[in-house]
């Protein structure tokens, strides 16, 4: 009877050493994945902190230039209402144009990269819950299969 249980002990310790390692493993991984999702997750509150700045610093040159456009109204009126057309008026638009312009450049170039960033940044988070799935359905194959030789074991 010692005989066969220390058979059983033997034969407990190889079985548990081999499981225990893939187990360790996956613990591990998931680890990584945490971090790694943590890491995505500061980096998404970054982004979204610059994003906040950009979009005021926008926001502060769409008032900028609504104050222009209402200034180059008002020249509009007083050309119309007296003919004559103003050398600083006509100056002044082809700057607000330029400007408007350039302003329309950059918003849009910085938007491309935003979106750009967006979409990178979805497809590795599916991609880490896709992997985490994974993850967890071998951790489970793994639990099973434990399960599984240690009910046999006690037989």
């Amino acid at each position: 009877y010692s005989v066969r249980n220390m058979q059983f002990s033997i034969l407990l310790t190889y079985i548990l050493s081999h499981f225990h390692c893939p187990k360790d493993e996956m613990e591990e991984l998931r680890s990584e994945m945490l971090e790694m999702r943590d890491m995505y997750m500061e980096e998404d509150v970054y982004q979204l902190q610059e994003l906040r700045q950009q979009l005021e610093q926008a926001n502060k040159t769409c008032r900028i230039l609504q104050y222009r456009l209402r200034k180059a109204e008002r020249r509009s009126i007083r050309v119309a209402q007296t003919g004559q057309v103003d050398g600083e008026l006509i100056r002044t638009l082809e700057q607000d144009v330029k400007v408007a312009k350039d302003v329309s450049i950059r918003l849009h170039s910085q938007l491309d990269s935003v979106e750009k960033k967006r979409s990178r940044l979805e497809q590795e988070n599916e991609e880490l819950r896709v992997r985490l799935q994974d993850l967890e359905v071998a951790k489970q194959v793994l639990q099973q299969e434990i399960d599984k030789v240690g009910s046999k074991l006690c037989i």
